[in-house]
């Protein structure tokens, strides 16, 4: 019979925060969203800046009479804390767009063209730690492993959980600050910067 694999088989990793998503239904823009989230992602190092090198793993654009327009957008992020070899933060982004469908919308007088729909962005965070197999794979550390992994090493894995959860949280802000949904934080991530859902 044969054995399937998981990109995590054999991989060491603490999940940061369990899955979570953003939904949301109304008009928007959907290539000033993926503009908006694209360029975030490069911003923060988690991507490099060729598109022919950004790891979009699926990109499904599918047309039905009935449903309308449905994409299906996969990122695999990952990205290595500055001077550091043991640990490495893990994101991944599932894009699943149903009813997608262009439309018109006035603002101050002026038509611009929009999207209606439903974007659902659902993120797993996964803190992974030994990504090299250094440890793993040494003849003489590899006995040592669990106990430093777990014991020795504990707090500093929870002051990287603890990075990449406040990052993790940057990164929904800006989602959340372009489709005008609530956020948490005191100042809107990338509120100046980015696109806005409204087109002013």
């Amino acid at each position: 019979m044969t054995k399937v694999y998981h990109k995590y088989d054999d991989i060491d990793y603490i999940e940061v925060i369990e899955d979570t998503r953003i939904k949301h239904k109304d008009f928007f823009h959907m290539k000033n969203l993926y503009i908006v989230v694209h360029e975030w992602c490069i911003e923060e190092k988690w991507g490099p800046r060729f598109d022919s090198d950004f790891p979009e793993t699926l990109y499904l654009h599918r047309f039905t009479q009935n449903a309308g327009q449905e994409l299906w957008i996969w990122w695999r992020l990952i990205k290595t804390p500055t001077n550091n070899s043991f640990y490495q933060y893990v994101l991944d982004v599932d894009w699943h767009i149903i009813l997608l469908e262009d439309t018109e919308v006035m603002y101050n007088g002026v038509k611009f063209k929009a999207n209606t729909g439903e974007p659902e962005i659902k993120i797993y965070a996964k803190l992974v730690y030994d990504y090299q197999g250094v440890w793993k794979k040494h003849w003489f550390l590899k006995h040592f492993y669990q106990l430093f992994a777990k014991r020795m090493f504990l707090k500093d894995l929870y002051v990287h959980k603890r990075e990449f959860h406040h990052e993790l949280y940057r990164f929904k802000e800006a989602i959340k600050t372009y489709l005008k949904l609530k956020t948490y934080l005191p100042e809107p991530e990338g509120q100046q910067f980015y696109y806005q859902k409204d087109f002013g």
